[in-house]
């Protein structure tokens, strides 16, 4: 095993050093007198980081601790490696955390040793008290990944790549940085030889079976023979779109801040006439805004996107469009909401066997829910349309109940096997609320809304028609 020894060599200014040192001043990276999380995995970029930020710290009173971890994927190389970076900060008088994981049963290998990293140099953060965390991504990472995300297919948040400081992923109550963003792999090996660095090679990386491999190894060296700056282009692509995505953020918070929006912890909601009336593309970064809220997602899907956008546009009232993680996003009556939709389903259920009588016009509360009927104005879509004075019922199911759902000419079916086409769990049928007219079913809430029967539903010229409201008390 290659063994590091020697003390800090005496630093060359101008190159790496002077670059990772501007980044950090005139960004404000890492203030002084921090403790920070320095990620090293015993390549080149981490070493040269890790060799920089130690020769920086005494001036600017930095409390470095390295973690390294061995994901479990290389056998003896990968333990190796921990120990050689062990070795190495033992030599430099550093504090350092050596973690150990096994990601070879993971579904997506690559997708769970970067969680697996993450969490590792969360834990050690938390552990010795830094709130930032070092991380080697340099400029020709930069320019992989924003071309990995072209062919994968991306919007304006995506190309623009990495940024200089962010929260750490999956654990958003810290911070990442990276120095060396914008400094290229070439001044990194001429830096570890300048100062006699030995770093470690990873087999893996030569595996072009492995996406970010084959970008490396193959797709960007034959981009440059046809455009020789590829890679810097990749890079100021990633500039120019961090600037416009902050923009777009900046307008995201001013509308979320708005009258228009209503915002908790489960649900995110904008009315409807103000949504049709932003600009295409804050439409798409409020959706993905809602559903990042609501659902945690650190990533939405663009397709999602589009398809969600779509609805909200022209879906009718119970519209919805799923996204990951347990969301979706519904047409209401006056707003467009996503929502945690378990959540909310089981807040509305009621006792089985209900059947009470509700106002027309007028507002029924009962343990937990409250519900109002009102006049809205004449050929509002999906509103019931009923004459006055008609006797409304509000009740839960009952065997031989038969429903008329849109898009069957007013025929209706059974209400049972209605549920089971739109998977309603079983354990909720029972709670689900209906409307009632004379015996026959007008209206089921599902998917935090009402379905109205295609044999009531208001159309053009139909008057008095009424919009029924349905909420947690």
């Amino acid at each position: 095993m290659q063994a590091y020894t020697g003390r800090v060599s005496r630093l060359r200014i101008g190159g790496l050093y002077d670059q990772l040192r501007q980044a950090i001043q005139q960004n404000q990276l890492i203030p002084d007198g921090a403790r920070l999380v320095v990620g090293v995995s015993g390549g080149a970029d981490s070493l040269a980081l890790l060799h920089a930020l130690h020769a920086l710290a005494p001036a600017a009173g930095w409390h470095l601790h390295v973690a390294t971890l061995d994901h479990g994927l290389r056998g003896a190389a990968g333990a190796a490696d921990a120990d050689y970076v062990r070795g190495l900060c033992v030599a430099w008088g550093l504090p350092v955390t050596v973690g150990q994981a096994d990601v070879r049963s993971a579904g997506g290998i690559e997708a769970a040793a970067r969680r697996a990293r993450y969490d590792f140099l969360a834990a050690v953060a938390h552990e010795v008290g830094a709130g930032i965390v070092a991380v080697a991504h340099h400029a020709d990472d930069q320019a992989e990944t924003v071309l990995l995300r072209l062919l994968r297919g991306t919007g304006l948040r995506g190309l623009r790549g990495m940024a200089l400081t962010s929260p750490l992923p999956f654990h958003p109550e810290l911070q990442v940085v990276r120095p060396l963003l914008f400094t290229p792999r070439r001044q990194i090996d001429d830096y570890c030889r300048q100062h006699a660095l030995l770093p470690r090679e990873d087999a893996t990386n030569a595996d072009t079976t492995l996406l970010r491999n084959a970008v490396r190894h193959q797709v960007l060296p034959l981009l440059e023979t046809l455009a020789p700056p590829i890679r810097q282009s990749l890079i100021r692509l990633a500039e120019t779109a961090a600037l416009e995505d902050d923009y777009l953020s900046l307008e995201l918070r001013r509308l979320w801040e708005s009258s228009a929006c209503v915002n908790t912890a489960d649900s995110a909601s904008i009315r409807r006439e103000v949504f049709r009336a932003l600009h295409p593309a804050l439409q798409r970064r409020w959706v993905i805004g809602a559903v990042e809220q609501v659902a945690g997602a650190e990533w939405v899907d663009h397709v999602h996107v589009l398809a969600a956008r779509q609805i909200a546009l022209s879906g009718r009232q119970g519209a919805r469009a799923q996204f990951a993680g347990g969301a979706h996003l519904r047409v209401d009556y006056d707003f467009v909401r996503v929502e945690k939709a378990e959540q909310v389903i089981a807040a509305f259920l009621l006792p089985p066997d209900t059947d009470v009588p509700l106002p027309v016009p007028g507002v029924l509360r009962m343990a937990s829910i409250e519900i109002g009927v009102e006049t809205v104005p004449v050929g509002t879509a999906g509103a019931l349309g009923i004459p006055q004075g008609v006797l409304l019922r509000l009740r839960t199911r009952r065997e031989g109940d038969r429903f008329a759902p849109q898009g069957m000419g007013g025929h209706t079916r059974k209400l049972s096997r209605w549920m089971g086409d739109r998977h309603v769990p079983l354990a909720q049928r029972d709670g689900l609320p209906l409307l009632e007219i004379a015996g026959e079913v007008v209206a089921v809430w599902w998917e935090q809304g009402w379905q109205i029967s295609a044999r009531w539903a208001t159309r053009s010229g139909d008057e008095p028609v009424y919009q029924i409201r349905l909420g947690v008390i």
